[in-house]
């Protein structure tokens, strides 16, 4: 596993779009299947989410405002 940690940059900080509680969602409804769960990044701006327990995948694209 690996772990990324920066501070946080607060001057980005905005309310939550559609997107972005689509992906809280998900990884909250998948949280107990852990190492189940992988991430990849797919560019910069999007990202592939797959349960391999459940067999379930999204790819989450933030929209642009």
């Amino acid at each position: 596993m690996r772990y990324d940690v920066n501070p946080p940059d607060l001057s980005e900080v905005r309310t939550a779009g559609e997107e972005d509680l689509c992906f809280a969602a998900f990884s909250l409804a998948h949280a107990a299947c852990g190492d189940d769960v992988v991430e990849v990044r797919l560019g910069e701006r999007a990202l592939l989410e797959w349960c391999t327990a459940c067999d379930v995948m999204r790819i989450f694209v933030p929209c642009d405002k």
